[in-house]
């Protein structure tokens, strides 16, 4: 350790230094600098220019320092080491003890995704082996010739409401629809016909102030969960009843707005998104505490999605940046970065390596997993911020697909037609169908009459829904 000192004032180990008026600045402005360094007053009311260099020097005789030159590079000394202290917390490594349900969590998280992560490359393999061009063109084709006939087939205003509604989606079996809005309700409406919804539910008052998010359970058609303004997380069993009051009520599950809610594949866990700038996982079954809380995010977090497999999840906040999480560990294991303004939703296709992010920026990316560097493809989607982002998910025996022949004109077979295509909403009041094979518009479909929050299609693929500004509910298909 070094042995030098700076000189003190007043103090008889500095020789009796003083200090000197000719080192005082002399210039009214430098004087002025100088005070302000001190954190005094610039000037004193009535103050003349020799007074204020008087108080100056009276000032620094009682300071640790009689040269200007010593206590302007202790004070830089003092500035770096702080800076440097804050750079070495920042850098720290640090670990919160977790739950014993966290440990079962990951393991069973582990367990289940490693099955159905092996059933999916299987199965894509068995589809690479049996690949054939013509029959797969063909099959494109005729699912875009599809999309390309949908058409506004119905509009719903729902009874109630006062305000926007915020957030739409189907459930497990294609026969209801659930409606959020920024009145702090949400409304069901079951379709009967296919051409015809009817609405049969709203929840209780009391249970949400505002802008309401939800979502469907993967496994269960009847079971919803949501998220409002206040904070508070709510879980439905959505019945006959009128008026829905929650199985399971979380009161200040954030600190702020809950963004995003979203079910984990097993049906077993929920994630809720928030503007508290961090994302949390709940256990359905013991919803009294969560599993885990995650920061990551330098703003509000909007987005959130679950790979098909159940093992990553993928977030997006308004600091336009994308994160994916590895469940099984709790690590932060890539980074997407490519927005210019905020991400407000993501959505996994059933493929299980391509992630779509809707933006502020009116685009649409599109990240391959497989390499994350960059986005695979930048969609120039809509004029205005993209609201929402929906794949066709996993189907078996679609009724969009029909049996396809190879390149001689035999051996027909009906292809997959999950993931094949994506759905968008957007603040130019528009919704737009894309092919998941080029990325290309197949299908514009115009008719609200303001801003759309939000889009879903049906897990048969045979119909969309949106929501927006205009407070109505409208349902896009093909015309009968």
């Amino acid at each position: 350790m070094s042995n030098t000192f700076a000189p003190v004032v007043n103090d008889p180990l500095t020789n009796g230094h003083v200090v000197n008026a000719n080192n005082c600045p002399t210039d009214d402005q430098d004087v002025r600098k100088e005070l302000r360094k001190l954190g005094e007053p610039i000037t004193l009311f009535g103050e003349r220019e020799v007074e204020r260099r008087e108080r100056l020097l009276r000032l620094l005789s009682e300071q640790r320092h009689t040269d200007f030159g010593i206590a302007e590079l202790e004070k830089s000394d003092d500035n770096l080491m702080e800076h440097t202290s804050e750079e070495e917390v920042d850098e720290e490594e640090f670990y919160t003890p977790g739950l014993d349900e966290l440990l079962a969590s990951r393991k069973y998280i582990l367990e289940t995704s490693v099955e159905k992560a092996a059933r999916r490359l299987k199965l894509q393999k068995q589809q690479a082996t049996d690949y054939d061009a013509a029959r797969t063109l063909k099959h494109r084709r005729h699912i875009n010739s599809q999309l390309g006939e949908f058409e506004l087939n119905g509009t719903y205003t729902l009874q109630g409401n006062t305000r926007t509604l915020s957030g739409i989606r189907v459930n497990l079996s294609d026969n209801k629809v659930a409606c959020g809005s920024w009145d702090g309700n949400f409304f069901i409406l079951e379709r009967g016909s296919p051409d015809n919804f009817k609405q049969v539910c709203r929840l209780a008052p009391g249970n949400h102030t505002e802008k309401v998010t939800l979502a469907w359970s993967p496994d269960e058609e009847d079971l919803l969960v949501s998220g409002g303004a206040e904070g508070t997380l709510n879980v439905w069993k959505v019945t006959g009843e009128s008026k829905l009051k929650p199985s399971t009520s979380v009161k200040q599950a954030h600190s702020g707005r809950i963004a995003k809610t979203e079910f984990h594949p097993s049906g077993k866990y929920i994630t809720t998104t928030s503007h508290d700038q961090t994302w949390k996982m709940w256990d359905l079954n013991r919803m009294k505490d969560f599993l885990v809380e995650q920061e990551g995010h330098d703003k509000e977090v909007c987005a959130a999605s679950f790979h098909p497999d159940g093992s990553i999840l993928a977030t997006g906040g308004l600091d336009a940046i994308g994160r994916i999480w590895d469940l099984r560990s709790g690590r932060s294991i890539a980074v997407l970065q490519g927005h210019i303004k905020g991400i407000y939703s993501m959505d996994w296709s059933p493929n299980g390596y391509h992630l779509a992010s809707a933006s502020g920026d009116c685009s649409v990316k599109i990240w391959d997993m497989r390499k994350t560097e960059a986005e695979l493809f930048s969609i120039p989607a809509h004029t205005k911020l993209v609201s929402d982002v929906r794949f066709l998910q996993h189907i078996e025996n679609s009724p969009l697909a029909v049996a396809q022949t190879d390149e001689t004109g035999n051996n027909p077979k009906v292809l997959d037609a999950s993931g094949s295509f994506l759905a968008t909403s957007s603040f130019d009041g528009t919704v737009k169908l894309w092919s998941a094979d080029n990325w290309v518009a197949v299908k514009t479909l115009r008719g609200h009459t303001d801003k759309v929050t939000s889009c879903d299609i049906s897990r048969n693929g045979l119909y969309v829904v949106s929501c927006g500004w205009d407070r109505v509910m409208r349902v896009w298909s093909k015309l009968v």
